[in-house]
């Protein structure tokens, strides 16, 4: 339950979310709970999830695969219970949205028609912490997004991500950092 209440406190800082991606101080009160799941339907989606994924822990059978076909019937979204996500899951658009990872880490984020799976053997991708997933991308194959990376929008990514980095482009390739005016001025002075 822990982790379907981080789901949540990121769904009520949509609008005021900090840089790093994690809800800072956010309460939740019963009335926010009520509202959340009024208004948006990819809340239900990510409680049906959560509910599959904590059968298919305490191996409870036959309840986890018929979560997932609730889920893909009503939200169009496959993902499987089996996957361990950490807390904080958005994602924002489920129509479209398949999601088989070996490990996803906290605070991730999906934003529509996102493809994550396997290439061609049983391998699949390993997210770190706050990773985001632009809309239309696909991440295949027994890959690692290291922390905080950013995947953009149709991006086909099928190489590691270095934590921090952002991905682009068809197949994806590593942005270089931009560097920020004063910053290279100032570490030369260090030296």
């Amino acid at each position: 339950m822990s982790a379907f209440s981080e789901d949540l406190k990121r769904w009520k800082a949509r609008e005021r979310e900090p840089r790093d991606g994690t809800p800072s101080n956010i309460q939740l009160g019963a009335r926010d709970v009520i509202v959340l799941f009024w208004r948006f339907a990819p809340v239900w989606a990510t409680c049906i999830y959560r509910i599959s994924n904590a059968c298919a822990r305490h191996h409870v059978r036959l309840l986890p695969t018929i979560l997932e076909r609730i889920n893909l019937m009503l939200f169009g979204i496959e993902i499987s219970s089996s996957i361990p996500i950490g807390p904080g899951l958005y994602i924002a658009h489920p129509v479209g949205t398949v999601i088989m990872a070996k490990r996803i880490g906290a605070n991730a984020s999906f934003i529509a028609a996102v493809t994550v799976g396997m290439r061609e053997t049983q391998e699949f991708p390993v997210f770190g912490d706050g990773v985001k997933v632009g809309a239309g991308a696909r991440i295949l194959g027994g890959i690692t997004l290291g922390d905080g990376c950013t995947i953009g929008a149709n991006a086909v990514v099928i190489e590691d991500v270095p934590a921090g980095a952002t991905a682009v482009g068809v197949p994806a390739r590593i942005l270089p950092k931009k560097s920020v005016p004063g910053r290279a001025l100032a570490e030369a002075f260090r030296k």
